[in-house]
């Protein structure tokens, strides 16, 4: 229609040609249309529109008399350069193009296809060089031979490109991508700087751009199993865009041998769901399976549907120490619950009389021996200490300085139950132990004879409601699904005991509360919060085995809750060599930064200690690695791993100081690429189209050589064409002449 595209008209300039016989009869047609106007007797607005119609087509007609011209430019055969950049990554191996190809074997038939390929018609014009490019841009001979890279770094091939043709007549730049790249803000600088010198950048955007059934599994995690279980719960994250009307399986595996398959429904249109599969593992120790969501009718991307995950079901141990002031329900119940978790290793002294204390779960015959410790190389062996009903006159000042210690300093987690000698009821306002814990302790709101929860109605006791905060924490989540687990809460037997506070302390959360209701306002029930390196929590309740007692047998809510709440609890407190990432996945190839922390028989930061490890390799060969003492951080050791390929890997440390072992510390380590390519792998077009001098989807890259031969460069030769015989202006002066005749016929005119 217009006998040129956008980039000739943007790189030439428009030309007439002024005539003496073009002038007249210009003027004729204008003095026409001026007599016509006085000489009409129609009305003024519609003379006007009619005779400005007729005035527009006669103009369109005259101006082939002016000669109107484009003068475009031409680069100079072999005199200018263009750079031809491919993207090879991973997401290009996605078959979804028009017949089943792939977005590479796209790039390759826009490029080589004997009938409609560019390459032979660009060389004819200019001098081209290839690049390939994934994570780095490299020079190559043909896109044939490229093979796919882990990721897109489009900044990167940009980058080599004006490298390579800093100083020479560099024309334009042919890129073929999806656009999936992480440096979107370094890339479009680096485009913005091309347009700047003139060059342009021609881009083919390939793929889709909208994917109606895919199925990605985002995350998947493995923890320990809970209770008497072993094994592991593997916790996975799953989006699916499309409708889910029924279940759908998930199968784990091991190698190529699946080991284990179960259907879950998923919410579909868009929405994450986050699901748990326990997960009896076939072999002990450390091993890698890989967890796969089968995939959706239609579903053209399947690269996103399995994942690696590290399972380590070697026995861990969190050690809990509960100090009971008298034997009551809670105790036996929650004693129950964490004997019977294979994480948590359960000690307990209970008070029987005065002076006299009954011991449980000790590690020799002399630990605990006088009841609570009162050092530090007593306490501080255990992770986590909870105290149940017991008055603060039981400790010493300095034993509940220890307590406070053995928090802020051993990173120990601490919890105080409810019952009729805790809190302001036990008289701990003013002593250490009441500064490290999460609420403020009221004395005026001590009870002398406990709240008695019953309704005119015969019920009794008052709900326990998770707040939202409190439903998204680990250790409230009974079911990973969070309607599921709003569900089961709001399920639990109530409770009839509390113990009132004088409201949270800054920085402190609530997890649960009893709700606005007959028995008064609400009031916080579960309180966190961290303190110094470990973690404290005030239950100001003593009734929750009504939850093991008024549930079914089978019922496990009030067994998972504690296991999970205990573990938190323990979970901050260190080993005495820990090493301190939780990572468990490296890239391979990769520099990792590898921290051991060191302590005292205090859990104070120990410097000058020897610390070394074993690096086992998948292939079992090991390999020394020494850790230099970290001057910045106290008791901080550090060295750098590189895992050369893919595996299964374990460090081993043990710290020396003073010719004494201090601790030994192991972890696991899976190494695998992470190919984030296949994740929201749609073609990214309107961000393609924002970096383009001219955007082509690939029907459309045949008219990258003429715009390219189009282009201005310092070598060009112009050519003038001529621009009246354009169809449309034609077709523009036909239209305006039919419409100004239906016009008049309109209004009744000849």
């Amino acid at each position: 229609m217009l006998k040129f595209d956008a980039v000739q008209f943007a790189e030439g300039t428009i030309s007439l040609q002024v005539s003496p016989g073009a002038v007249l009869l210009l003027g004729a047609v204008l003095a026409v249309v001026v007599v016509a106007f006085f000489r009409s007797e129609a009305p003024l607005r519609v003379c006007s529109i009619s005779l400005g119609l007729r005035t527009l087509a006669g103009l369109l007609l005259v101006l082939p008399l002016f000669e109107p011209r484009l003068v475009v430019p031409e680069v100079v055969p072999d005199e200018n350069f263009v750079a031809v950049v491919v993207d090879a990554s991973d997401s290009m191996l996605l078959t979804d193009g028009p017949s089943g190809q792939s977005r590479l074997e796209t790039a390759r038939s826009v490029l080589l296809d004997p009938a409609h390929g560019i390459w032979n018609l660009i060389a004819e014009t200019f001098k081209v060089r290839l690049y390939i490019f994934a994570e780095d841009a490299t020079r190559a001979d043909s896109v044939v031979a490229a093979s796919p890279g882990n990721k897109t770094n489009l900044h990167a091939a940009l980058e080599r490109v004006i490298a390579d043709f800093r100083g020479l007549p560099l024309t334009g730049v042919v890129l073929i991508t999806d656009g999936n790249t992480a440096q979107r803000a370094d890339a479009a600088t680096l485009a913005a700087q091309l347009r700047d010198q003139g060059i342009g950048l021609h881009v083919i955007g390939t793929g889709q751009t909208s994917l109606a059934a895919e199925r990605e599994l985002i995350e998947v995690v493995a923890h320990k199993g809970v209770g008497e279980r072993t094994g592991a719960e593997i916790e996975v994250k799953v989006r699916s865009t499309a409708v889910e009307p029924d279940p759908v399986t998930f199968t784990i595996f091991d190698g190529d041998v699946p080991v284990f398959s179960e259907s879950r429904s998923l919410k579909g249109s868009g929405k994450l769901d986050q699901i748990a599969f326990f997960f009896e593992t076939p072999s002990a120790g450390t091993r890698e399976y890989h967890v796969h969501v089968e995939a959706a009718s239609g579903e053209l991307n399947t690269l996103n549907n399995t994942l690696p995950v590290l399972v380590d079901t070697r026995r861990d141990t969190l050690r809990v120490l509960y100090f009971e002031g008298h034997l009551r329900q809670d105790f036996k119940f929650i004693k129950r619950a964490l004997e019977s978790d294979q994480i948590i290793e359960f000690a307990s002294i209970t008070r029987t009389g005065t002076g006299k204390y009954y011991r449980q779960g000790i590690r020799s015959p002399g630990e605990l021996a006088g009841g609570f410790p009162s050092g530090s190389d007593a306490l501080y062996p255990f992770d986590a200490l909870i105290l149940g009903d017991v008055e603060a006159s039981t400790f010493s000042f300095s034993q509940m300085q220890l307590m406070e210690s053995f928090v802020r300093v051993r990173g120990g987690g601490f919890l105080m139950m409810g019952g009729r000698n805790a809190f302001a009821e036990g008289d701990y306002a003013g002593t250490p132990v009441a500064d490290m814990l999460p609420v403020h302790l009221d004395f005026t709101r001590a009870q002398v004879l406990p709240k008695r929860f019953e309704s005119e109605g015969g019920e009794r006791g008052f709900r326990f409601v998770p707040t939202s905060a409190g439903l998204e924490h680990p250790f409230m989540k009974l079911s990973p699904d969070p309607t599921t687990n709003r569900s089961l809460w709001s399920g639990m037997p109530t409770l009839t005991s509390i113990n009132f506070v004088g409201g949270t302390k800054p920085g402190a959360q609530v997890v649960a509360a009893k709700p606005n209701d007959v028995y008064g306002p609400e009031e916080p029930v579960l309180v966190i919060q961290r303190y110094g390196k470990g973690r404290t929590a005030a239950l100001a309740t003593s009734s929750t085995w009504r939850w093991q007692m008024l549930l079914e047998a089978e019922d496990g809510r009030h067994e998972r809750f504690w296991q999970q709440f205990a573990r938190w609890i323990a979970e901050s407190a260190p080993d005495r060599v820990n090493i301190g990432e939780n990572v468990v996945r490296l890239a391979p190839e990769a520099l990792h930064e590898v921290a051991v922390h060191v302590y005292d028989a205090a859990f104070r930061p120990l410097s000058g200690a020897t610390v070394e490890g074993l690096w086992r390799n998948p292939d079992g060969t090991v390999e020394l690695v020494s850790f230099v003492d970290d001057l910045a951080r106290e008791g901080t050791y550090s060295a750098p791993i590189t895992p050369a390929r893919e595996g299964v890997y374990e460090l081993e440390v043990e710290a020396v100081a003073a010719g004494e072992v201090v601790g030994r510390h192991a972890r696991s380590y899976l190494v695998r690429r992470q190919n984030l390519e296949y994740y929201d792998a749609t073609q990214k077009k309107d961000w393609l189209a924002s970096l383009a001098t001219v955007y082509y989807t690939p029907d459309e890259a045949a008219d990258i050589p003429v715009n390219l031969r189009s282009m201005r460069t310092s070598t060009s030769v112009y050519r003038a064409s001529y621009l009246w015989d354009m169809p449309l202006l034609l077709i523009m002066a036909v239209l305006l002449l039919c419409g100004e005749w239906y016009y008049r016929r309109q209004h009744g005119l000849r």
